[in-house]
């Protein structure tokens, strides 16, 4: 929904799609929280247009209106312990890879009619065409500035894959065709 003058905490904002989130969400009039793990990645960040950068979640003082929570683990309950009274809260990904942990008796204490939602890219009944078609224009436009860590040929892209996932490449990966 319209994100002008709402407070949005996003967790693992210095990976990829951290980047695009933190951009497009302060363009769009959002004052974003930006959680990453150091101070360098964060300086991109502030560059991009994060009202504050925080380097744990623990630090982030809400409440917010929308949590993007992309690291799961610890990360997942002290993110949702930060929602505003009607909040949402979507989470998108576990790079920590470990598993979360909910004790749902913290919302008698915590963020009242809470939404918590699940974003995944495989969803069947998600167009993400138009998505990355916008994505796309942004970028060609200059308004978009995606961090881009490696750009390698196509007949690497098994490796470019497990250095993705293993965290051994900062932002996007752009494949060529030769």
């Amino acid at each position: 929904g319209p994100v002008p003058g709402r407070r949005v905490l996003l967790t693992g904002a210095s990976g990829g799609v951290g980047h695009y989130v933190t951009e497009l969400a302060a363009a769009a009039g959002a004052q974003v929280t930006a959680v990453t793990r150091d101070a360098e990645r964060g300086a991109r960040l502030a560059g991009l247009g994060a009202a504050e950068i925080v380097h744990d979640v623990a630090d982030a003082r809400g409440p917010y209106d929308v949590v993007l929570e992309s690291t799961g683990g610890r990360a997942l309950p002290l993110a949702l312990a930060r929602l505003a009274r009607r909040g949402t809260l979507i989470w998108f990904g576990q790079a920590s890879r470990t598993p979360v942990t909910l004790d749902f008796f913290d919302f008698f204490s915590g963020p009242e009619s809470a939404v918590i939602r699940h974003f995944h890219y495989l969803d069947a009944d998600s167009r993400l065409d138009d998505d990355l078609a916008a994505l796309v224009r942004l970028t060609d436009e200059g308004r978009l500035h995606p961090e881009i860590g490696r750009v390698t040929d196509w007949a690497d892209t098994a490796t470019t894959l497990t250095d993705l996932r293993d965290r051994r490449i900062r932002g996007k990966a752009v494949l060529t065709l030769s």
